[in-house]
């Protein structure tokens, strides 16, 4: 149950009166076997977050050419070291609770579950422009959910940042931010992230699974993709 006071004036001829009223609102917790469950049967991919569904938006082409990119130049090296790579359909179960479909991502050793993971070794995210607010996502609920559309950026840098970094393997967490030619790098410890790496034109990053030169990817993005 949601409990706010909201404070309202009214103001009448030459005098004002202020009155408290206190509005309760049910909001839909969701367990995350009950999401797991409506996922499966679900024509739209969503996200959990703190027991609350949101339904997420189909990427640009710039975002899956970039994701797509980055798979092929870590996908041989992870093979190679006895990992499993994988693109934007598997999910990852945070030690809180979340769950989050990350747009790259590697896992070593043994699957938690067919259909999620909870340790992964490495984690991309390529970061969306920052689109105007927009509704029609949906009530909250398993099926439906709320929109998560806008200000992906800043979800994947804080929200997503700290609940991946909840898992005790995860070595690297890598933002891509194609509009800026940069990546932000987090190598996180403990359960948390200590510090954050920019690279940006003439960089590469090193990860356990090979290369990522900043350059070369965008430049690929560049002449590969066909719209803005």
């Amino acid at each position: 149950m949601l409990t706010g006071s909201v404070r309202i004036d009214r103001r009448g001829e030459g005098e004002c009166s202020a009155y408290d009223r206190v509005v309760t609102e049910a909001i839909a917790f969701t367990p995350f076997e009950t999401y797991l469950d409506h996922q499966q049967l679900a024509e739209r991919r969503h996200e959990l977050v703190g027991g609350r569904v949101y339904a997420l938006a189909g990427g640009s082409e710039r975002h899956d050419l970039a994701a797509g990119l980055i798979y092929e130049a870590l996908a041989p090296g992870a093979r190679s070291g006895g990992c499993r790579p994988f693109t934007s359909n598997r999910l990852v179960r945070t030690l809180g609770g979340n769950a989050y479909y990350p747009d790259v991502m590697v896992a070593c050793g043994p699957a938690a579950h067919r259909l999620y993971e909870t340790d992964p070794a490495l984690i991309v995210e390529v970061l969306s422009p920052t689109l105007p607010p927009r509704g029609g996502g949906g009530p909250p609920g398993p099926v439906g959910g709320e929109d998560s559309t806008s200000c992906t950026g800043d979800l994947d840098r804080r929200e997503k940042a700290v609940a991946y970094a909840e898992s005790t393997l995860l070595g690297l967490l890598l933002l891509v931010d194609l509009s800026n030619r940069r990546m932000e790098a987090a190598r996180p410890a403990g359960g948390r992230i200590h510090d954050w790496t920019v690279y940006g034109p003439g960089d590469v990053v090193s990860t356990a699974f090979g290369d990522i030169d900043v350059d070369v990817l965008c430049d690929a993005v560049d002449q590969t993709a066909t719209t803005t």
